[in-house]
C-alpha cells in the first residue's frame, strides 16, 4: 500500500512541526534516512526568484527537511540544475544558499553527467542525469506546486527533470518535440532510476495560471509527503478534477502500466476547497489531436509564444534557452521562427519579466468554447 499524507499548513511559520507529522504518517524521518548516509536534497530551484514568488520551493521547506536529515546522521548536500541562469544567483536569491550556511550544509548545482545505468526505452537512449543524484545513498525531493504551461501541472516526478544537467534540457525537449506524452514518459524514465526515498511537497503557497513561473500565487495550504512521487501526482491531480486527457503524466503512467494501486490517503481532511477551480494554463492543440497531427495542430491551432515589448527587458534569455533554436533579437525585438518552434514555451517559463504571451489561435478558442 502506497501512503500520501496531507497535512493543513497555513503558514511558513512552524512548517517544520507540519512536515515531521506528515512524514510521521509515513514512518517516520528514521525509515528514510539512517546515520552516515549521503543524501541529495533537491528542491525546486528553477531561477533566481524570491520566496514570495512562489516559484521555487520555499526555503523554510528546505531547511526544515535538511535539518531533520542531520538530526537522522544523514550527510545532506542540496542542489539543483537551474534552467539558465548561475547557480549562485539563484541559491542566493531563493533564500536557500542562506539555509546552507546556517546549518553548515553544501549548496552546489549539479554540473557533471553520467549516462543512466541499465537498459533504456529506445525513446531516451543516451540518457544523462547528475552524477551526484546517480551516486547519493538517498535522494529527498523537495517539489513546489504549481501549474505548467506544457505539462499542466508540475509536482514531485517533474521537478527530477532538474537532476538533468543545463543545457541537456533543452536537448531533451527538443528531441521529444512536441508529444508531451513522450516528455512525460521521460519524466517516468528520470523518476524509476533516481527513486527518490521521500518526496516533500510545498503547497503551503503555490502556484495556478501560466505557471511554472509566469503564474499567480494561490495559497493551497498544505504539505504533502510520500514515498512514492507518481502516486502523490496523481492523487493531487485528482483532488482538482483534472480531466485524464489533460494531465500527460497520467497518461504516460496509464501506457506504461504504471499507475499506483492501493494508495491511501492519511493525514488531515483537506476542505474541498483547498484544489477548487484551479487555474490551470489553456490546453492547446498538443492536448486536443493524435501524434499523428502534431505539425497541423503545432502550426494552426497551438498557441503561439509572443513578444510583449511592453514588459520585454531585452535580456535575450529566451534566445539562449530554446531548443530549437526558434527565436532571434533584431532591432530591440523579438523574432519567432514558427517552423522551427516546438511549443516547449521554455521561453515563457524561463522569461524573469513575464515578457513572453502565449497567444492562442481563434480556431482553438472555439473548440475551447465548444467543449465547456
Amino acid at each position: 500500500m502506497t501512503i500520501v499524507s496531507f497535512r493543513k499548513c497555513s503558514s511558513y511559520e512552524g512548517v517544520k512541526d507540519v512536515i515531521a507529522r506528515t512524514i510521521d504518517d509515513l514512518g517516520g524521518m528514521e525509515r528514510f534516512v539512517s546515520s552516515g548516509d549521503s543524501v541529495l536534497i533537491k528542491p525546486n530551484m528553477l531561477g533566481a526568484y524570491s520566496p514570495d514568488r512562489a516559484v521555487t520551493t520555499h526555503p523554510a521547506m528546505v531547511r526544515a527537511v535538511t535539518e531533520m536529515t542531520l538530526d537522522c546522521g544523514g550527510k545532506p548536500t542540496i542542489a539543483d540544475s537551474p534552467g539558465i541562469e548561475k547557480f549562485s544567483k539563484v541559491a542566493e536569491k531563493t533564500g536557500i544558499a542562506q539555509v546552507g550556511r546556517i546549518l553548515g550544509v553544501p549548496v552546489v548545482p549539479l554540473d557533471e553527467s553520467r549516462p543512466v545505468p541499465g537498459k533504456r526505452d529506445d525513446r531516451f537512449r543516451g540518457l544523462e542525469i547528475s552524477a551526484l543524484a546517480l551516486e547519493s545513498d538517498k535522494i529527498i525531493n523537495l517539489p513546489k506546486l504549481k501549474t505548467h504551461c506544457q505539462m499542466t501541472l508540475t509536482m514531485g516526478v517533474k521537478n527530477l527533470f532538474g537532476t538533468v544537467v543545463a543545457q541537456r534540457k533543452a536537448a531533451w525537449h527538443y528531441r521529444v518535440g512536441l508529444d508531451r506524452e513522450d516528455f512525460a514518459r521521460l519524466l517516468l524514465e528520470i523518476w524509476m532510476t533516481l527513486r527518490p526515498c521521500l518526496t516533500v511537497m510545498d503547497g503551503v503557497v503555490g502556484m495556478e495560471g501560466r505557471g511554472p513561473s509566469n503564474g499567480s500565487p494561490r495559497r493551497f495550504g498544505t504539505v504533502v509527503a510520500t514515498d512514492d512521487a507518481l502516486a502523490m501526482d496523481l492523487t493531487t491531480a485528482d483532488l482538482m478534477s483534472l480531466n485524464r486527457s489533460a494531465f500527460p503524466l497520467r497518461k504516460a503512467a496509464e501506457t506504461a502500466g504504471m499507475v499506483p494501486k492501493n494508495i491511501r490517503i492519511k493525514g488531515d481532511t483537506i476542505p474541498e476547497t483547498t484544489f477548487e477551480r484551479v487555474e490551470l494554463p489553456p490546453p492547446d492543440s498538443l492536448r486536443l489531436l493524435p501524434s499523428w497531427m502534431d505539425r497541423f495542430g503545432r502550426e494552426l491551432l497551438a498557441a503561439r509564444p509572443e513578444q510583449n515589448r511592453k514588459r520585454c527587458i531585452l535580456c535575450g534569455r529566451c534566445v539562449e534557452i530554446c531548443p530549437a533554436d526558434a527565436i532571434t533579437m533584431r532591432d530591440r525585438r523579438l523574432v519567432f521562427d514558427y517552423e522551427k518552434c516546438i511549443r516547449c514555451y521554455c521561453c515563457h517559463e524561463m522569461c524573469p519579466a513575464n515578457a513572453i504571451r502565449l497567444k492562442q489561435n481563434i480556431l482553438l478558442r472555439g473548440l475551447e468554447v465548444l467543449g465547456r
